[in-house]
């Protein structure tokens, strides 16, 4: 059973303080078991035995991480280890880590409200459109339908309402980003990037590139090798994007908003990055480029949230308007049938 991001970095944490005090990856694993089996918990006692079992059959620690880690929690402690660095790498991601969870909270719970009510406008339109109306006109040949009454019967009977949930299905998709089909070595991927797409995820994505970036650099690293760290045991997607700013300083470039020019940076991160003190050091002036990131991930995430509670309270108008005036209209055109 894989733990939640919040317990895997925990765990993680814990991990990295052991190997700071000289034990070895298998002398930590045991110990975290140790202490899970002490304390009663069972999915961190099932992840420490498994790494025990891994070491003892002569894995590596790398490579037995991604059964029981998420990718970019891989990537830090996969370069981490390597570097020397993995504390700092960690307690910098868990200051990321919980800003991007207040800021996805912060996202969807205005949303439910919203979501909740179109889907129930949804449903009445169909119950409503493909029940009720029908037997509702009954005697009332269709050509004297009212339009409202009509144009009910269609929606509710073709795919219009499915398609309309879709399109705000791929609105999030496009806007935010699914992480297992985002690769920039496709050209279409660059492509959507370059029109504006996945743009959360990209400015988050920037993010965690940056800040480890900063911490190898804290360490001593120089730029060209901190870039190989994160291009060895990062992501095919991150490893692309790595491997084109390690080709440019291999060319001598020196300015880093040429570096880093990616589709993970946007236009004002490199501009801020061009905008660096003549006297900063790299690191100093990644660092402060990593925060207005972080804001931007911020912004592009409610502007987002705005953009989706304005189509679903229109969605719910017109479906509502519809609804009622299908009804109204049939009713009164029924009664006038009558009074005939």
């Amino acid at each position: 059973m894989r733990l939640t991001r919040t317990r895997q970095l925990a765990l993680l944490e814990d991990f990295a303080l052991a190997l700071n005090d000289g034990l070895s990856p298998l002398q930590a694993s045991m110990e975290l078991a140790h202490h899970a089996r002490q304390y009663g918990l069972a999915a961190e006692l099932a992840l420490s035995e498994g790494l025990v079992q891994a070491l003892n059959q002569g894995q590596s620690f790398a490579s037995v991480l991604p059964q029981w880690f998420d990718a970019d929690l891989c990537m830090l402690v996969s370069v981490g280890e390597h570097s020397g660095v993995l504390e700092q790498l960690l307690q910098q991601h868990r200051q990321f880590e919980l800003q991007r969870q207040h800021a996805q909270q912060l996202f969807w719970r205005p949303l439910i409200y919203p979501m909740i009510m179109l889907v129930i406008a949804a449903l009445a339109s169909v119950l409503i459109g493909r029940q009720v109306m029908p037997k509702l006109a009954t005697g009332l040949s269709r050509e004297h339908w009212p339009l409202l009454s009509e144009l009910l019967l269609l929606v509710s009977a073709g795919p219009s309402l499915f398609l309309m949930l879709l399109g705000m299905v791929v609105l999030v998709l496009m806007s935010w980003g699914p992480a297992l089909l985002i690769n920039w070595r496709w050209d279409w991927c660059r492509w959507l990037a370059a029109q504006g797409a996945f743009t959360i995820r990209r400015y988050f994505n920037a993010v965690l590139l940056l800040q480890t970036i900063t911490v190898l650099l804290q360490a001593r690293l120089n730029l060209d090798r901190a870039l190989q760290a994160i291009e060895r045991f990062g992501d095919r997607s991150l490893s692309y994007v790595t491997q084109q700013m390690r080709q440019r300083l291999a060319q001598g470039e020196r300015q880093l908003a040429q570096v880093f020019g990616s589709e993970l940076l946007s236009s004002r991160m490199l501009f801020r990055l061009s905008n660096g003190g003549r006297n900063a050091t790299e690191h100093g002036t990644l660092l402060r480029v990593a925060g207005y990131a972080g804001a931007d991930a911020l912004s592009a995430l409610q502007r987002l949230r705005v953009t989706l509670q304005v189509v679903c309270y229109v969605l719910i108008f017109l479906l509502l308007a519809m609804v009622l005036g299908g009804m109204g209209a049939m009713l009164m055109a029924v009664t006038q049938q009558t009074m005939r």
